[in-house]
């Protein structure tokens, strides 16, 4: 098969339809629309996400975001055009308290070369994302998964080592911190 070509949009709807037949052998699944869910303007154009549960626990997950759009509302189906998004693959793990956490996530597969060879890496972080989840390190006091946080340290998903007061003020002032940046303004230079 040729190179694939972002400026072209058959070659764009090739690998839509190889990302996804691939998924499907693997026993992926869609995930619901999460614009049409909220009823916002153009669901077509969100980004399908594929979802399948890591052996016989259903609150380990290994999610993979495909770049791929349209099929409905007379837009194609077919991958995002070139720019800085990938394929993204990961690991995540939903709590007790029905919060999603990531496990793992691996490289990105960037969309260059054969729509064969992109499909394959694209696979590789798939079966390497199941492994890790699958027989990762586990907490010795709760049983949950460990990730590896920005310090370095493996920390337990469930945060079980803080109380549920703890866990609600650190979440409040997280909430409060993220909120103060969205309503930031702009900085702009003087002249």
């Amino acid at each position: 098969m040729n190179d694939y070509d972002p400026k072209i949009p058959m070659l764009r709807q090739m690998l839509a339809l190889s990302i996804v037949n691939k998924l499907d052998e693997c026993g992926f699944d869609l995930l619901p629309n999460p614009r049409k869910d909220l009823q916002l303007s153009r669901p077509e154009i969100a980004e399908r996400v594929y979802v399948r549960t890591v052996g016989d626990d259903d609150r380990m997950q290994v999610r993979v975001y495909t770049t791929v759009i349209g099929g409905m509302n007379g837009t194609p189906f077919e991958v995002r055009k070139e720019g800085k998004d990938a394929i993204r693959v990961c690991a995540t793990y939903t709590t007790r308290d029905g919060k999603q956490r990531g496990i793992t996530k691996e490289t990105r597969v960037n969309r260059t070369g054969n729509i064969d060879d992109i499909v394959d890496r694209m696979y590789q972080r798939m079966r390497s994302a199941y492994k890790t989840a699958h027989s990762g390190e586990r907490c010795n006091k709760c049983g949950a998964p460990k990730f590896t946080a920005k310090s370095g340290n493996k920390v337990c998903a469930e945060i079980c080592w803080q109380t549920a007061e703890q866990k609600a003020k650190n979440e409040a002032e997280w909430k409060f911190k993220n909120a103060a940046r969205r309503h930031r303004r702009p900085r702009y230079r003087r002249w």
